[in-house]
């Protein structure tokens, strides 16, 4: 039996060929969140109206999760354009106030559709809260 559980928020446009979420322990990964709103339509605009988008679906995921930005151990940062950077990074800078995770941003030529601009993939520390018998 696998220690890993599989999961994905139910306000989080589902992924066609995997799942968003993967708890290992007191670990979450989440997979590449992209610019789509809950009913998977994709989210007109530049990078920052992108950018947005996908830290909406990172709040969804925190939530789903239990968790909150604080918890947020790592952040990957995946971009097609490079002079999408200074705006993308805006809104994570913006997003996360005066917390600074650790942050790996990346340029690629291309994501899984010509819509993607940007994916941001994170991992959580959330332990798990014991309970009392």
């Amino acid at each position: 039996m696998s220690k890993v559980e599989i999961s994905n928020p139910p306000d989080v446009a589902r992924g066609l060929t995997y799942d968003h979420v993967a708890r290992a322990g007191d670990f979450v990964f989440v997979a590449g969140q992209i610019a789509k709103d809950p009913e998977g339509n994709w989210v007109e605009g530049g990078p920052t109206e992108q950018a947005r988008a996908v830290y909406a679906n990172i709040d969804r995921v925190l939530a789903h999760v239990g968790a909150s930005k604080a918890d947020i151990v790592k952040v990957n940062t995946i971009l097609v354009d490079w002079n999408d950077k200074d705006p993308v990074t805006a809104v994570r800078l913006e997003y996360f106030g005066d917390l600074r995770p650790p942050h790996t941003g990346t340029i690629v030529a291309a994501l899984g559709f010509p819509e993607i601009r940007m994916e941001v993939e994170i991992i959580i520390y959330a332990p798990r809260q014991e309970t009392l018998s």
